[in-house]
């Protein structure tokens, strides 16, 4: 019975969350695979590697301070933070390095940063608060932390994890080599920041007669929506990297200008999209579907040749995406419902 709680306390909200954040990538979606070894990074690695250390580094604290609000304190709000932070940054840093292709600007550094969050916050609730907690304080006292944990603060450890997502996915594009460096760094601090604020905040709850909850509740969701006006603009500016990429697809006859509007539109590549699942089942979705990823990464990657040159072989991939384009356009037409290009 206990178990169950926890873990539906558990899955429900994390997979309600995860589905907000994969939607969110309207244009080009991640590869379902990294998006789940990012995840599961946070769930076991990140998640061990913060105990174990956070064990170590407080050792000291307890041996000078013993078991006080003092001792407490430091080690929710200062040491907590930068323990966690840093395990979890390690593996987007991991992600850009290995699968750089994949890592196209701040979204993609977002959504892979919310990712792990998230599959840190599940080892953490489930192991460290839900289980522990209904199995000593009971089915109410459970259910309260189950609640404040998953639903209002359920987007922490994604929010604070996509900050520094933000920041490596902006030095990713970055020419300037004092950015790239600078600016991830900045990323890592501000999450240990707004991380050691929310901790402090809960760790005070009882002195401050709530109200420095209500402060981290507050900086939470601020943030949340902060990042949520990040995600927005980022979209319009790949709406754009769209719009320049493919109308020279369109001035070479590679495509109709009614293909380059609907490519261009988030909107509108969801309504057709679901249209050819009604008209021809799976095969037709899957067949739309690799359609606009192939022609979406085909403008991004012109953006990187623009913005960093033939920086791993850019020019070469270019090639390969519109060969891939053609074959993939092919495929999807009797769903499109548009004209082949002029030869």
């Amino acid at each position: 019975m206990i178990l169950s709680i926890a873990l539906l306390g558990t899955l429900i909200p994390t997979t309600v969350y995860v589905l907000l954040v994969w939607w969110l990538d309207r244009y080009e979606k991640e590869p379902i695979w990294l998006l789940a070894l990012a995840f599961l990074w946070g769930a076991v690695p990140a998640a061990i590697l913060s105990v174990i250390f956070e064990v170590i580094l407080e050792l000291p604290l307890s041996a000078l301070g013993g078991e006080g609000l003092l001792t407490e304190l430091m080690g929710a709000s200062l040491i907590a933070p930068l323990v966690e932070e840093t395990f979890k940054g390690v593996a987007l840093l991991g992600l850009l390095l290995v699968f750089r292709r994949e890592f196209d600007g701040v979204l993609d550094g977002i959504i892979y940063g919310a990712m792990i969050g998230f599959g840190f916050a599940f080892s953490e609730d489930l192991f460290a608060y839900f289980l522990p907690i209904l199995s000593e304080e009971g089915l109410g006292a459970g259910l309260v932390n189950i609640l404040m944990r998953s639903v209002a603060f359920g987007f922490n450890h994604a929010f604070w994890t996509a900050i520094i997502g933000a920041a490596l996915g902006y030095a990713r594009l970055s020419r300037e080599r004092g950015k790239s460096l600078l600016v991830p760094i900045a990323g890592w601090m501000l999450a240990v920041i707004l991380h050691s604020i929310h901790n402090a905040g809960a760790s005070l709850v009882e002195q401050t007669f709530c109200l420095s909850l209500l402060m981290s509740f507050l900086v939470a969701w601020g943030g949340v929506f902060a990042l949520l006006v990040v995600s927005y603009l980022m979209l319009r500016r790949q709406s754009r990297w769209i719009a320049r990429g493919l109308i020279e697809e369109v001035r070479r006859g590679a495509l109709t200008y009614p293909e380059f509007r609907l490519l261009r539109s988030a909107g509108a590549r969801s309504r057709l999209r679901w249209h050819a699942w009604k008209r021809g089942g799976w095969a037709a979705y899957r067949a739309v579907g690799r359609y606009y990823q192939c022609a979406t990464e085909l403008a991004f990657k012109k953006h990187h040749l623009r913005t960093l040159g033939d920086e791993d072989g850019n020019l070469a991939e270019i090639q390969r995406l519109r060969q891939q384009l053609a074959e993939y356009r092919a495929a999807a037409r009797p769903w499109l419902g548009l004209r082949s290009p002029a030869p």
